[in-house]
């Protein structure tokens, strides 16, 4: 994962609410049955988790 400032050509765009999410176009079976949460580690960090569901 990384951040960008725009999409890359073969990005698709997801928006929820305030976030947009850009997952290229090859990249997109890795996040087949998986959610995207926000979540507190054990040394009391936040940070975005991937959970196979």
């Amino acid at each position: 994962m990384s951040l960008e400032e725009r999409p890359l050509e073969k990005d698709e765009v997801y928006s929820f609410e305030d976030v947009n999410i850009l997952i290229h176009e090859k990249d997109k079976v890795y996040f087949d049955h998986t959610k995207l949460d926000y979540v507190k580690d054990p040394l009391g960090r936040n940070k975005l988790q991937l959970i196979k569901l």
